[in-house]
């Protein structure tokens, strides 16, 4: 189980892309990423790889990667938004709250603009049992 910390990890557009207006207004699909570096409202008191851990409260303050579409997202109307988990493990709470997990937590990228998925993990030290 490789769970989110802020160690680092990625989040990125799954299935439908950040769509973004590009000068002269011509629709353009982007990938979006974020990384749980740049997270706030982490877990401090729960370390993971001596880094704190994420759970579904956690954001991503900045998401990367539809920045040539300077006229905004489509839907949104903004570009590097915030990423949002709303998934998690139901059963491993961290503060009363699910984990993040790779393959399991999804959210939305870019302010409810696209559909995401936590796909790097966070983590660099695996244990096999």
């Amino acid at each position: 189980m490789t769970m989110a910390c802020m160690l680092g990890g990625t989040v990125t557009t799954t299935g439908n892309t950040d769509v973004c207006l590009v000068p002269p207004e011509v629709p353009t699909p982007f990938p979006n990423m974020a990384t749980w570096i740049n997270s706030i409202g982490f877990v401090p008191e729960i370390l993971i790889t001596m880094a704190p851990s994420c759970n579904i409260l956690t954001s991503i303050s900045i998401s990367t990667g539809d920045e040539p579409g300077k006229e905004g997202g489509v839907k949104s109307g903004t570009t590097q938004g915030v990423f949002q988990p709303l998934t998690g493990l139901p059963n491993v709470l961290l503060n009363g709250f699910p984990a993040c997990n790779v393959g399991i937590t999804n959210g939305t990228s870019n302010t409810t603009n696209t559909t995401s998925i936590y796909t790097v993990p966070s983590q660099t030290v695996v244990v096999a049992a």
